[in-house]
């Protein structure tokens, strides 16, 4: 999956592949933030993305065989990725 923020919008794009190691698109998903999600900050509209884009595609995501990998572009949510103490 590899999601994108942008000022004003989100994108998804949902990607399989496949045993030959060639990536098709399987689905694709955007849409203009409300006046309220305008207001957020970088980060919070990135990982707002990443939520919409799982709870859209859930039917896709859920009991998967293989790891599902999320590319994104900004840096600020790697401190999700970090243990918490």
């Amino acid at each position: 999956m590899e999601t994108d923020a942008l000022d004003y919008a989100l994108t998804a794009i949902l990607f399989i592949v496949n045993e030959d190691n060639e990536v098709h698109s399987v689905a694709f998903h955007s849409h203009t933030f409300t006046a309220i999600e305008l207001n957020y900050d970088t980060y919070d509209k990135e990982l707002l993305v990443i939520f919409k884009a799982f709870k859209i595609w859930q039917h896709y995501l859920e009991g998967p065989v293989y790891p599902i990998n999320v590319v994104m572009d900004h840096k600020n949510l790697e401190y999700f990725l970090l243990p918490r103490y």
